[in-house]
């Protein structure tokens, strides 16, 4: 006599795969996916040298990962916790680029969407991560969750390091900054602007030029006064294979005779030397003027 067995529920959700093996497909899609993501953001920036926007970068990789180790061991609040703020960040990226008419930001919502309710809902990731918590390792996951904590305690530190080093250096900026300011404008010493204009700068615009640009200063701007401290933040870049060197734009207001006036500059440091790499002026309304 034979007893006919019910089927399992999961067969009628799922099929006849088991739906632990779809689980471990989509978290093994999930990771090459991400891993190229974060292989083209971190390359982007060292292509570029944004040294301080790569440190951030490798230290949100580093953070993703962790997470998705705890997440293919089974540790269902973190799948969740991941699977919440992956969906949120997307369905801002996807309204942000439907308001903004950014592509880039809708093509990361239209994808990260779908995959953050797959991770958070679908049955056949609950199932792969019931099994895994079956056959996990405690001493294996604190061994690799050590192993995180280093790597993330050795970023940021390189980041806060980093951060420090910027104030100070943004402080020698903004120095450099006045003093060019003063020279060029109140002073009107086509010397000092000359002699530290950049390579580039002097390739494009030639000593003519910047002489030119001088007298146009004058007769339009006169002699500036009651000039006010620069302002101004700088970011960090490196080109291989150890040059590493800042650049930022840097702002002050004046008084002309003919009413306020702002002259900006973006300046450049490598190898303990500040340059200017273009410097220009205009009107503003007195309206527009910051307060001091």
């Amino acid at each position: 006599m034979t007893t006919e067995q019910p089927e399992p529920l999961w067969r009628e959700v799922v099929g006849d795969t088991e739906p632990w093996r779809r689980g471990r497909l989509f978290l093994a899609l999930l990771a090459i996916w991400t891993f190229a993501s974060h292989l083209l953001l971190i390359g982007s920036q060292i292509l570029v040298g944004r040294l301080d926007v790569l440190l951030a970068a490798a230290i949100g990789a580093l953070v993703w990962w962790l997470l998705f180790y705890f997440i293919w061991i089974g540790v269902h609040w973190v799948r969740w916790l991941s699977a919440g703020l992956s969906g949120l960040t997307a369905f801002a990226n996807l309204i942000w680029g439907i308001v903004y008419g950014n592509p880039v930001r809708l093509v990361d919502g239209l994808i990260a969407l779908p995959l953050a309710a797959y991770l958070g809902l679908a049955p056949s990731v609950y199932f792969f991560a019931k099994r895994q918590k079956e056959t996990v390792r405690w001493k294996e996951s604190l061994i690799v969750g050590a192993v995180f904590a280093l790597l993330l305690l050795s970023f940021g530190a390189g980041l806060v390091t980093l951060a420090t080093y910027k104030t100070q250096l943004e402080f020698r900026a903004r120095a450099f900054a006045d003093r060019a300011f003063r020279q060029v404008f109140v002073d009107g010493d086509e010397e000092f602007l000359k002699k530290h204009a950049t390579a580039r700068l002097m390739q494009e615009a030639g000593r003519d030029r910047l002489s030119w640009f001088m007298t146009d200063r004058y007769l339009r701007v006169g002699m500036a006064r009651d000039l006010r401290p620069a302002r101004g933040r700088l970011h960090f870049w490196f080109r291989f294979p150890a040059t590493v060197g800042s650049e930022g734009r840097m702002s002050a207001y004046a008084n002309s005779e003919h009413g306020p006036v702002r002259f900006d500059a973006r300046i450049g440091g490598a190898r303990g030397e500040w340059q200017i790499d273009s410097i220009w002026w205009r009107y503003v309304d007195p309206a527009a003027v910051p307060p001091e």
